[in-house]
């Protein structure tokens, strides 16, 4: 009886996120997702116009019918190379093993999350908003949280060296990652980082055999370009806060120190686990290209916060409603920044987290 009503409960969750998109849903049988550019960017993974956006949409209406200039390929040029045998396939078939993928890569975090009570993660990922939109938009979040929980497993088996080496996946998003070296250092967690490196540089030497002594070069120009960082008013951090600001790069990079105080101070006041919800949960925040799939890294971040009641977990807890994110896409995106910071705070002032899930080995 308990688990047929977590079942009802996980499906309700989902057909919640289903109501709260509506209309907007009509586009993923038809491919009009953000896989558009992924199946791009593995058609050109061998090519020099992997990071030419005039080349990426030319590909795209070729391949697929259609074409947006704000689909355009910004992963490193091995995760194009990774997607270059799904990419052989017709784009309508693809898309559909791709949305099939992503569900299962949010099913396997939900198995593999090392956590007391995996019921509840699989609710929290039923519930999220950002997880669902993740989903349906073709997003590759989910494959994130997967490499995460990973991690958190061999690092609670003392097995940081390999950890470090499966979170290095993690660079095909390496920007909402940015607090990450100020965990590892505030951990002393040199063999999690020896395995990091090693993990990194293996991606950047496939990446420079794959496209090409030049492509930071190309690659950089893509990033720094405004045209592919559109919408900041619904972006759920930082870079949306102070949109309109002037010198607004000034509050991003104070931002950006508060946060990694932040993550040090929770890590020698608290503990690795609370650290880590601080990096994931600050990495949205100071991010400067984030959107609202991004946010289902909130779900890890909060179930490290193991037991009890608190302030903190009342305000992790509203993080993975729905509730937040419909306010975003209302224009209130100040109620999730809000949220976001309050709940970094709480990891500094909870002290050592309370968790039934094994302790870290990060040394």
């Amino acid at each position: 009886m308990r688990r047929a009503g977590v079942i009802l409960l996980c499906l309700a969750g989902v057909a919640a996120s289903g109501l709260a998109l509506g209309p907007a849903l009509r586009y993923v049988p038809r491919g009009v997702t953000d896989f558009m550019d992924l199946y791009a960017g593995g058609k050109l993974a061998f090519s020099d116009g992997l990071y030419d956006s005039a080349r990426v949409l030319r590909t795209e209406a070729a391949t697929e019918g259609w074409s947006s200039p704000t689909r355009l390929f910004m992963r490193p040029p091995v995760f194009a190379v990774l997607l270059w045998p799904l990419a052989q396939l017709p784009y309508g078939t693809a898309s559909a093993v791709w949305e099939i993928l992503c569900a299962g890569a949010f099913a396997g975090f939900a198995v593999l999350w090392p956590s007391g009570n995996r019921w509840a993660v699989a609710v929290a990922c039923c519930w999220s908003l950002p997880a669902f939109m993740s989903v349906a938009e073709g997003q590759d979040i989910g494959f994130l949280l997967l490499w995460l929980a990973l991690a958190m497993r061999l690092l609670g088996k003392n097995r940081p060296v390999l950890a470090g080496v499966v979170f290095s996946l993690c660079a095909a998003k390496f920007h909402l990652f940015l607090l990450v070296p100020v965990w590892v250092v505030a951990n002393r967690a040199w063999r999690f980082a020896w395995g990091l490196c090693a993990g990194g540089a293996v991606l950047l030497i496939a990446s420079f055999a794959a496209n090409g002594a030049d492509w930071p070069v190309r690659y950089y120009r893509l990033l720094t370009n405004p045209a592919n960082n559109p919408y900041a008013g619904v972006m759920p951090n930082l870079h949306g806060l102070t949109a309109g600001w002037a010198h607004r790069e000034v509050f991003e990079v104070a931002g950006i120190l508060f946060a990694g105080a932040v993550v040090w101070f929770a890590v020698r006041r608290g503990s690795a686990e609370a650290g880590l919800a601080a990096v994931l949960a600050g990495g949205v925040l100071v991010a400067p290209h984030a959107y609202m799939a991004d946010c289902a890294l909130l779900i890890p971040a909060v179930s490290l916060n193991g037991t009890g009641l608190s302030p903190m977990r009342a305000v992790g807890t509203f993080l993975l409603t729905p509730v937040p994110y419909l306010l975003l896409m209302l224009g209130a995106a100040f109620c999730v920044e809000a949220a976001l910071v309050a709940f970094l705070l709480g990891n500094y002032a909870s002290g050592p987290v309370i968790s039934r899930a094994p302790r870290l080995c990060v040394k």
